[in-house]
C-alpha cells in the first residue's frame, strides 16, 4: 500500500482549539451535549488506556468541559467486528437518568443497544431494540431519540423486506422495555412490491422535527428526499418524495429550514421561504476521485406539491483527488448540543463534514446563494489509516452550545476542536 508524509493542517477563518486521538480508532458520529461528548467508531481493535486492555471499537465518552482537552472518560466495546458507527444521548430523562443508545451492526445480528450513563465512567447495559414483530433486525444503521416524547426513529430492516433500511419506530420511554410503534417503507422495499429501479431502496438516517411533527428521511440508494407527517405516530403519512436519482446519487442527509427570510424578494412577496439542504455521501470505492462529483443541495419546499433545487455546493477539486482517500461531502450538523439544528440560532452558518476536504463552513444567509466563509483541514498523523494514500477524511461534525465544531475521521486521526473565528 503506497504512503505518503504527513499532510500540515489547513485553514482559513478558524483555529483548532483542541484535540483528541480517540485512541486511534476510525470514526463516524460525534454528538455533543452538555460537556461531554459521544463517539461511534467503525469496526477496529484498539488498547484502552484506562483499562489496559485490547477492546473492539465501539463508543468513547469524552469530558468536553475544558475543550483545549478533551478527555476519554470511558469505551463502551462492540462485539467483535462490530460497527458502531451511530450514537445519540437523552439527557435528564423521565426517571432522572441519562441514556445513551448506538446503533451495533455485526455480520450475524444487528441492534440498538441503550445504556445507562448517568455516571459517564461507568456505562450500564440497559436493553436491545433487536426486533419488531415481523422477527429480528437485519439492518440497524443510525437513528434519532426525540427527548420530549420517548420514541426512537431508526434506520432498520425487517424480515419481509429488501435489503437495507427503511423506518421503524420504537417508544423507548422506559429504555429498558422498548415496545414497537409503526414502520414506514417507501414503494418497492417490501419483498412484496415491485423495485421500480431495479437496485433497491435503503434509508440512512432520519432526522426529527418533533415540534412540527415532520420526519425527513434521506435515502442514499434510491434517490429520494422523503418528508413525513407524524401527527398520527402509528400511520406516518408521506407528504414530500423527491428524488435526485438519476442523473445524481442519492442524498445521504436532509434538514428543514423553516421561515427563512430570504435577501432580493420583495417583502411581503413570497420573501419568507420554507427549505430542505440536503447533501449526498462521496463514496468513491477505489479513493481515485472517479466518480460523479457529490454536492451538498438547497431544495426550496415553499410549494409543498413542487419542490425546486435553487442552489448547491462543491469544494473546488483543487488537488484533493491526487491527495487520494475520498473527496466530497459526508454530512453537515444536524444538531446542536443535542437540539435540531436552527440556523437563526447559529448566525446562518452550516457546518459540513466534507472527507479529504476537511470542514466546510458555508453562510445560507441567502439559500439561493450559498457561500463558503471558513474552513479547517486537520494534518495527517502516525494514527492516520492509509486509503491508498495517507489523508485526512473528516467524517462528521457537531456543534456544542459554545457555538465549537467537533469533527471525527473516518481514517483514526482523531477528534478535532474547531473555532470559526467569524469575517
Amino acid at each position: 500500500m503506497q504512503t505518503q508524509g504527513v499532510h500540515a493542517s489547513e485553514s482559513y477563518r478558524t483555529r483548532l482549539v483542541g484535540f483528541s486521538d480517540l485512541q486511534g480508532r476510525e470514526t463516524l458520529q460525534v454528538a455533543l451535549q452538555g460537556d461531554w461528548c459521544y463517539v461511534g467508531h467503525h469496526p477496529g481493535n484498539r488498547i484502552n488506556p484506562l483499562t489496559g486492555k485490547s477492546e473492539d471499537n465501539g463508543t468513547s465518552i469524552l469530558d468536553v468541559s475544558e475543550p483545549k482537552n478533551p478527555t476519554i472518560v470511558a469505551h463502551i466495546p462492540g462485539a467483535p467486528g462490530a460497527n458502531c458507527r451511530a450514537v445519540q444521548v437523552v439527557k435528564n430523562y423521565r426517571d432522572g437518568n441519562d441514556y445513551l443508545i448506538r446503533n451495533h451492526e455485526t455480520a450475524t445480528a444487528w441492534d440498538f443497544q441503550v445504556f445507562n450513563i448517568t455516571d459517564r465512567s461507568n456505562p450500564v447495559f440497559v436493553s436491545s431494540v433487536a426486533e419488531t414483530p415481523a422477527g429480528p433486525l437485519t439492518f440497524a444503521h443510525k437513528g434519532w431519540w426525540d427527548e420530549s416524547t420517548g420514541l426512537y426513529f431508526g434506520s432498520a430492516g425487517e424480515p419481509g423486506f429488501r435489503p437495507g433500511g427503511h423506518l421503524v419506530i420504537w417508544d423507548l420511554s422506559n429504555p429498558s422495555q422498548p415496545k414497537y410503534v409503526s414502520n414506514h417503507w417507501l414503494p418497492g422495499q417490501k419483498l412484496t412490491e415491485p423495485d421500480p429501479g431495479g437496485t433497491g431502496l435503503s434509508l440512512h438516517h432520519p432526522v426529527v422535527d418533533m415540534a412540527n411533527k415532520k420526519v425527513y428521511l434521506s435515502y442514499p440508494r434510491g434517490g429520494n428526499v422523503a418528508v413525513l407527517d407524524i401527527s398520527n405516530i402509528s400511520n406516518p403519512t408521506t407528504i414530500l418524495d423527491f428524488t435526485i436519482e438519476p442523473p445524481l446519487n442519492g442524498p445521504h442527509t436532509s434538514m428543514p429550514f423553516h421561515g427563512v427570510r430570504c435577501p432580493n424578494f420583495t417583502p411581503g412577496f413570497g420573501d419568507i421561504r420554507d427549505f430542505i439542504v440536503f447533501v449526498n455521501e462521496a463514496s468513491d470505492a477505489g479513493y481515485l476521485g472517479q466518480e460523479v462529483r457529490k454536492a451538498l443541495f438547497m431544495l426550496d419546499v415553499s410549494a409543498w406539491n413542487n419542490p425546486i433545487t435553487v442552489d448547491t455546493f462543491k469544494v473546488p477539486d483543487g488537488d484533493f483527488c491526487q491527495r487520494g482517500g475520498r473527496f466530497g461531502p459526508h454530512q453537515f450538523a444536524e444538531t446542536r448540543d443535542g437540539k435540531l439544528y436552527s440556523l437563526k440560532d447559529n448566525k446562518n452558518l452550516l457546518y459540513v463534514a466534507y472527507f479529504s476536504a476537511g470542514l466546510r463552513i458555508l453562510d445560507l444567509s441567502d439559500p439561493y446563494d450559498m457561500q463558503e466563509v471558513g474552513y479547517y483541514i486537520p494534518k495527517t498523523t502516525a494514527t492516520t489509516v492509509p486509503r491508498l494514500k495517507t489523508v485526512i477524511q473528516t467524517n462528521d461534525v457537531d456543534i456544542d452550545y459554545r457555538g465549537l465544531a467537533y469533527i471525527t475521521d473516518r481514517a483514526g486521526t482523531g477528534l478535532h476542536v474547531i473555532e470559526y473565528l467569524g469575517q
